[in-house]
């Protein structure tokens, strides 16, 4: 229920202050009196009157005198002024002073009464205008907290195209000030090959759902070099112009985003998709490549076998042997930038590995110094080692090749922690790093280059300089074993590529020399292939060592085979990659019929992924094609003859 007003009644004529309480009491108002104005600013300082009835003359003060106290404590409270004066001096003083009205002496109650309504009822919308007004205010400086705030350009333009307001955000993404662009035309800030684009929407003329829904552009900013990309959404402001109330164009309002780092993470994004497009179709090529390489690897290894040690060709026989290993390499350089896995994973000895690939490199670079500055302490990965041996070997090559007149390269490791934003812009996980540092002294690299340095058949050398995929397939094995690699590069000032891996709290496995010897021995096999000249040759090469071979050309006939012979074949030679019905599939059916059966997987592949996991399911080795035929019958003779 709402309060009734508060009146105060201030006249030193008791028997007026008598008619007035009763004649305002008995309009339901709270009513108080006073004699003399001591007493009226006594009840002030105790009471909140919405009104207050004085009159000018007291026997102890003016009226115009309470009137300033009035509006110094009690800003709010109305005044109406009784006087028995005839002339108006008074009252205009009055009035001056801030009264709300007078009333002459005498005066008929219906005057007072209306005088009193429409007072408080001033007071009131009074009171409500103030609570507009501070709402309005709050609302004012939170939207201008919001436009002063948010990183997003807001902007309004006249009809003609000019800006008549800006937020302050303009400044951090275009360099300009506010007042720089005030009265400019939208154009002044368009890239000029955007302009024909920009000129229906940046200055929209339309509104409600027919408006701009979100246009990329480039605007220039104040440095002539930079363009930056935004994404504008703008509507037309319309105001209604008399006599006819038809809607006439004032201008334009819009929201201008910078969407940069959007745009950064789509290029990354397509580059990600195109480097996982390019992965699987050189990660296809390098698997049928390597059974073309298996074919001719056999097909020597059975020519090297009907030949003494001394016959002619077997000079060729080494040299073609000695290609294949090259081809391999290459291939290798393939599924490393497949990402198609990691070979063996061990702990490996970064200092080590640096050191003994640096070595073997610089036999053969004379005209390049080598400098290694390694970290006191072991630094161990876990990592495959001869993929982390061809990313040193690829970045070593890229370091002869930038010093064609010979320099210097300088390598160091190091164990690093690196911060929470390096962590996240090179997506990798908290931890501890091995780094390796690869420096040169060469030419350098430009800006334009760095940004491609990593893409698959990039180069900058000459055509029979380089194929492009050295960097992209060390880019591909770091970034596989969980790592990243960094560029830092100047024309004229050389170049430093960074490898961070992480680091391995395990010992390092120490290496041993594998033996090469072809041993020999006897049992049944199973070759499974679906290729046929790795059935031919495969069935050969192992019959020659004393072995009787079954073969199957799909995981249907693998399969068969099992189970007329089950546990008469001692071992099955198992390729993961076939039509119809994988290796994966086939190893789980085999062992189901025989499940002491020892199987090795091959493929072109790499042991990672598929080849891991059955592995772990219990698969007893795997060897990846093309393999060398010491290699094959010393793990067969370790399965059959432990």
């Amino acid at each position: 229920m709402a309060r009734s007003p508060a009146i105060l009644i201030v006249d030193d004529e008791l028997r007026l202050c008598a008619s007035l309480e009763a004649l305002l009491q008995g309009r339901n108002y709270q009513v108080s009196s006073a004699n003399c104005g001591q007493d009226a600013l006594t009840l002030l300082k105790a009471t909140a009157f919405d009104l207050v009835i004085l009159d000018v003359h007291l026997p102890d003060m003016l009226g115009h005198e309470i009137l300033s106290r009035i509006k110094i404590q009690s800003p709010d409270t109305l005044v109406i002024f009784i006087t028995g004066d005839t002339d108006l001096d008074s009252a205009l003083s009055a009035l001056r002073c801030g009264a709300y009205d007078y009333i002459r002496k005498p005066f008929e109650p219906d005057e007072l009464i209306k005088t009193v309504e429409n007072a408080l009822a001033q007071g009131q919308l009074r009171q409500e205008k103030e609570i507009i007004d501070q709402q309005l205010r709050l609302s004012e400086a939170r939207y201008r907290y919001l436009v002063e705030n948010i990183p997003d350009i807001i902007y309004t333009l006249d009809k003609d195209g000019k800006f008549t307001f800006l937020s302050e955000s303009v400044e951090p993404l275009l360099g300009f000030t506010v007042d720089e662009l005030i009265g400019k035309h939208y154009a002044t800030i368009v890239a000029e090959a955007d302009r024909k684009k920009a000129h229906w929407f940046f200055n929209e003329r339309r509104s409600g759902e027919r408006t701009t829904p979100g246009l990329e552009l480039r605007l220039q900013a104040s440095e002539k070099d930079r363009l930056v990309n935004v994404e504008l959404k703008s509507m037309g402001i319309y105001e209604s112009v008399p006599p006819d109330g038809k809607k006439q164009l004032v201008g334009t309002h819009g929201v201008i985003r910078d969407i940069h780092e959007r745009k950064r993470l789509q290029t990354q994004l397509h580059s990600a998709q195109r480097m996982d497009a390019l992965g699987t179709l050189a990660g296809g090529i390098a698997h049928d490549f390597n059974n073309l390489l298996m074919g001719i690897q056999g097909r020597s290894s059975l020519m090297a076998m009907d030949l003494d040690g001394d016959h002619p060709h077997g000079e060729h026989l080494s040299a073609i042997d000695d290609y294949i290993h090259s081809a391999r390499v290459l291939t290798n350089q393939l599924l490393g930038f497949a990402r198609g896995g990691k070979y063996e994973v061990k702990p490996t000895n970064i200092n080590e590995l640096v050191q003994t690939t640096a070595t073997m490199f610089g036999r053969t670079k004379k005209e390049i110094a080598i400098q290694i500055d390694p970290q006191e302490d072991d630094i161990v990965v876990e990592a495959d080692r001869r993929q982390i041996e061809q990313v040193l070997i690829n970045l070593f090559v890229n370091a002869w090749q930038a010093m064609p007149d010979g320099g210097t390269l300088h390598l160091s490791t190091k164990i690093v922690t690196p911060d929470e934003e390096f962590c996240n812009a090179y997506r990798l996980e908290p931890g501890t790093y091995a780094r390796i540092k690869v420096t040169d002294t060469g030419v350098g690299i430009d800006t334009k280059n760095l940004s491609r340095i990593f893409d698959s058949f990039f180069t900058t050398r000459e055509r029979n300089r380089g194929t492009g995929l050295g960097l992209a397939s060390a880019f591909g094995i770091v970034k596989n074993h969980g790592g990243a690699i960094t560029v830092c590069s100047e024309i004229g000032q050389g170049t430093t590529f960074t490898v961070y891996l992480p680091a391995s709290d395990k010992a390092a496995v120490q290496r041993v020399s594998a033996r090469k010897e072809v041993v020999s021995g006897t049992g049944t096999i199973l070759l499974v292939d679906d290729e046929r000249m790795i059935l031919d040759v495969g069935q050969q090469l192992l019959e020659r060592l004393g072995y009787r071979v079954v073969t199957a050309n799909s995981g249907k006939q693998a399969i068969d085979a099992v189970q007329q012979m089950g546990s008469t074949i001692d071992l099955v030679l198992l390729d993961m990659v076939m039509p119809g019905m994988g290796g994966g599939d086939v190893f789980d059916h085999i062992r189901e019929i025989v499940p002491e059966i020892r199987v090795i997987l091959s493929s072109g592949y790499t042991i990672d992924g598929q080849a891991r996991e059955i592995i772990q399911r219990g698969c007893n080795g795997f060897i990846q094609k093309p393999f060398v035929l010491s290699e094959l019958s010393q793990k067969i003779r370790q399965l059959l003859n432990p």
